[in-house]
């Protein structure tokens, strides 16, 4: 099938981050002694690559038939996370940085699902989208984990001058 440009273009844009962030994470795996950290950035890899393998499907002009990911959402257990690297300021950098690639990469496949034109293309990066928030998600656990993570809370006072300002 010959796609809009605008489809062309976006998924021009995200196999080259593809690579860098996949080049990337191969470096990370060489370095990540965690077993719930191994298997999840494993299965990103492998998910990154799928990504991979759809767009270049989907740019081949002589396709017609729907193109689909062969993966899912990530299922890792959180039983595997072990106790050790709690102070390790380079593990936690590492995650945050994984952290933040995915949750930009949701944003940035949700986003450009939102631009495409042809359905099929948009629906493989709403599910992509899905795919990495998925992961932040177990980034995300893994820093909570560890004590890393930390968000302000509010007070009851600004919430109840939030709610006042809508109902009256």
């Amino acid at each position: 099938m010959v796609l809009p440009i605008i489809d062309v273009g976006l998924m021009n844009e995200h196999l080259t981050a593809h690579q860098g962030i996949i080049y990337r994470f191969r470096n990370y795996e060489k370095l990540v002694k965690d077993p719930f950290l191994q298997k999840v950035l494993a299965e990103h890899i492998i998910v990154l690559q799928d990504h991979v393998r759809v767009m270049l499907e989907l740019l081949e002009p002589d396709q017609t038939g729907w193109v689909a990911l062969a993966t899912g959402n990530p299922d890792v257990d959180p039983g595997l996370i072990s106790d050790q690297h709690a102070g390790d300021t380079n593990v936690k950098a590492l995650v945050t940085d994984l952290m933040s690639t995915s949750k930009h990469m949701a944003k940035s496949n949700y986003g450009s699902a939102l631009e495409m034109a042809n359905p099929n293309v948009k629906h493989v990066h709403f599910q992509m989208a899905m795919q990495e928030a998925s992961f932040q998600n177990h980034y995300a656990h893994f820093m909570k984990h560890k004590g890393w993570a930390f968000a302000p809370k509010s007070s009851a006072e600004v919430q109840l001058k939030t709610i006042e300002k809508y109902i009256g």
